[in-house]
Order: C-alpha cells, then structure tokens, then sequence
C-alpha cells in the first residue's frame, strides 16, 4: 500500500536557524570589506570637505567599526550586527550634517538594509522609522523642500520592502528546503527499511523455494511409492481372486451335482445333508459373487476393464434385469412397476455391464424395503436417456449420500449383518456408469425413499 507523506506548513525549526544564522555571519563578514574601503576612502579625499575633519572623523568611525565589529562577532552575534546598523547610521548622519550634502539623503537606507538583514524585520522597521524622523524633522540645509523628503523616505521605505521581501523569500525557500531534505531523509531511512525487509523476504523466499523443491522431490517419490504400491494390491487381488474362483467354482459345481441327482453316489443321501449342502452352495456363490466384484473393481482401477458395446433397446435390459430379481420382491410382497416409453432410441452400450447395474440397483431397493413398491422409469432429458430405480424404503440421511458410492461403504454398522452385502456394489456400478460416458447420483430423503 503506497504511503503518503503529510506535509506541515513551513515554520522555523533549529535546523533552518543555525542555517539563517551561519549566513548573516557571513554576510557581516562580507561587509567588513566595505567598511574599510569606505573609511579609507574618506580618509583620503578629505581635500573635498571643509574643514577636512568632516571627512576624516566619519572614515574614522567606519574603521573602528570595522574593528570592532570583526571582534565582537566571535562574543556575541546580536551585539556585533546592531553595532554595525548603529555605526553606519551614524556615519551617514554625520556625512549629511557635517557634508551639507541633502542629495546625499539616501545613505540612510544603507543602516536599514542591514538591520532588516541582519537582525530582522522589526529591527529594520525600527531603523526606518529613526531614519524617516531624522528627515523630517531635521532642519535646512539637510532637506529643503517635500519634495526632496518624499524622494528620500520613498527610497528608505523602498529598501526597506525591498530587503525585507528578498530576506522574507529566501528564509521561504531554506525552511522548505529543510522540510524537503527531513521528508527526503525519512523517506531514504523508510526506503533502506524496505530493502532490508525485501532481502529478508527474498532470503526467506529462497529458503521457502528450497524446502518446497525438496518437498516436491520427496512427494514424487512417495508418490511413486503409492502407486508401486498400489499396482502391487491390485495385481495381488487380481491373482488371489484368480486362485480362489478355481477351487470356489468346483466346490459350486460338485454341491450342485449332489443336490441334482443325489443317486449319482450310490446310496441315498440324507436330508439333513443335504440341506447343509444346500447351505455351502448359496454361500460359496455369495462368495463368489464378492470375488467377482472385486475383481472388477480392480480391473477399474487399473484401466482393464473393457466394454464390448452394441446397440440395444433399454427395454430388453430392464425386463431381464426385472425378472432376475422378480422372486426377491415377490417373497416380500413388494409390487416391482416399470415404467418405459415405447418410443426410446436404442442405447449403444455393453448390456451385460449395464444389466449388472440395473441388477444391483434393483437388489438394494429389494433388500432394503420393508413394504410398498419398486419403479423402474426411462426417459429421455436433454438429449440423455435418464434410468432411474426408485423405492419406498427408509431413506438416507443427507449426511451419508457422499458415503454411498465408496467402496466397502456401509451406512452403519447394523446394515451389513441386516441385510448383507459388501459395499461394493454402487461403487462398481458408478464406475459402469462413468465408462460409458455418463453419471450416477442418488436423490433421498428419510422417511419417504431413496432414487
């Protein structure tokens, strides 16, 4: 965020002072030359005034001005610079009365130049006013006429403006120039601040920019590690369920046969064996029935699983699916609805996987609903053939309808030894669905059903 300097209205600091001071020192310095060229100039030419001591006495003074100011300046500055207003007003006094020169009127703005500069703007007013009442109320020769004081006071007022203005300016211009330097300062101390924040920031940044690349380096690796892994799972499942579906399939197979034609072995079979038989044949195929489903979920995983697709109507699909399940939904006295239009394009798709799906969708709502009914519909929506099962079981909670098609999911812990199943099966079906381009999504509500 940019920073905005407030700026005060000029005034005196002690810096601007001493500055102002160091100049009038040198400007009284610079005026001692002059001091002493006029002293000795009077001096010399005292052939023009008569007598020669009104030539002489005023050169004189300016000399032992010169003098004394040059020593008092080190003592004490004030003390130095009123002694010069007061030595060259005097001076110039005695050049107008001693001179008889009234032309010579405007010697008098030479003390106010130097109050006004020297020691401010009220010591110049002051000196202008001394200055303006020795012209008006001296008597002739030194002012003859108004005319000759209006010239002269118009001069010393003249210079005194003058003075004061280029006085008033210039300390103008050296508080500004003090206000500008202590921004310019602040402003390079802010500015150093910064930098060294900056290069704090861009060493941290670095190190930051080291670690993160480290971090990278050790998240490819784990990475790799993962998925070495996880290629390990899946061909180990794959290989175990490879193992156990050959002996699981000729434990099904020799069952079956007792059951079909027990007087293959002989002797009659008791019943009571054969009931237990009947036992190890419907779980070896429930177990089965899980490998199978883990073997698919496996080949979805690493990208195996191919879809043999052909164009079927959805109709044949659903009317299969319906009558495998048909005895389930009778022994609870479910009512099993379908509800497809006769004018349905045909479905490019693989129908084994599909049935499969409509299968295991029609399995859950069977098992999972105690009393009313079950419907199948078909409809076509934006250019999509829409499949919807949909029944009038208990419901889902809204919090578990993002748990429902993870794999080995189950709602809680009661419905697994309540109704069975693996957790598997939404899972697998989703991942059908999505191979063939489209979606699966789940609409319920507690109490009143689940689609």
């Amino acid at each position: 965020m940019p920073k905005k300097a407030i700026v005060a209205s000029p005034a005196k600091t002690p810096e601007v002072q001493s500055a102002l001071r160091e100049l009038q020192e040198e400007v009284i310095l610079m005026a001692l030359p002059g001091l002493y060229v006029a002293g000795i100039g009077l001096i010399l030419g005292v052939g023009l005034f008569r007598p020669a001591l009104h030539g002489a006495a005023p050169g004189l003074l300016l000399l032992g001005l010169a003098g004394a100011v040059w020593y008092l300046r080190r003592l004490n500055y004030l003390l130095a610079a009123w002694l010069l207003v007061i030595g060259v007003f005097a001076a110039a006094g005695l050049l107008l009365f001693w001179a008889d020169l009234p032309t010579s009127l405007g010697l008098l703005a030479l003390p106010i130049g130097l109050a006004t500069l020297l020691v401010g703007a009220i010591a110049g007013v002051a000196s202008a006013v001394g200055a303006s009442a020795l012209i008006l109320l001296s008597p002739p020769p030194l002012a003859t006429d108004a005319s000759e004081q209006f010239v002269a006071l118009a001069l010393l007022w003249g210079v005194f403006w003058l003075i004061w203005l280029t006085s008033h300016s210039m300390l103008t211009v050296m508080i500004w120039f003090q206000s500008s330097y202590e921004q310019s300062r602040a402003l390079l101390e802010a500015a150093r601040d910064h930098q060294q924040e900056l290069s704090q920031t861009l060493q941290d940044l670095a190190d930051a920019n080291l670690q993160l690349s480290r971090l990278h380096r050790l998240a490819n690796s784990m990475r790799q590690l993962a998925e070495d892994a996880r290629r390990a799972k899946e061909q180990f499942v794959a290989n175990v369920s490879h193992e156990l579906r050959t002996p699981l399939n000729m434990i099904i197979g020799f069952t079956e046969m007792i059951l079909q034609a027990p007087h293959t072995y002989g002797h009659s079979i008791p019943q009571s064996l054969l009931a237990d038989l009947e036992i190890v044949r419907r779980n070896s195929q429930h177990l089965s029935s899980l490998i199978d489903d883990v073997l698919d979920l496996s080949h979805i995983e690493t990208g195996q699983m191919a879809l043999t697709k052909e164009r079927v109507q959805i109709d044949d699909i659903v009317k299969a699916a319906t009558a495998a399940v048909r005895p389930l939904y009778e022994s609870k006295g479910l009512m099993l609805s379908v509800d497809i239009p006769p004018d349905l394009p045909p479905l490019f798709c693989d129908p084994v996987r599909i049935r499969q799906v409509l299968l295991n969708l029609l399995s859950n709502a069977g098992r999972f609903t105690d009393k009313g009914s079950v419907q199948v519909m078909a409809r076509m929506e934006t250019g999509s053939l829409v499949v919807s099962v949909s029944d009038t079981g208990p419901g889902i909670a809204e919090g578990d309808l993002q748990k429902l098609f993870q794999p080995f999911q189950q709602l809680d812990s009661s419905i697994r030894r309540q109704h069975g199943g693996s957790g598997l099966g939404l899972s697998i079906s989703k991942a059908f669905i999505e191979l063939h381009g489209g979606k699966m999504w789940v609409e319920s509500h507690r109490g009143v059903g689940t689609t």
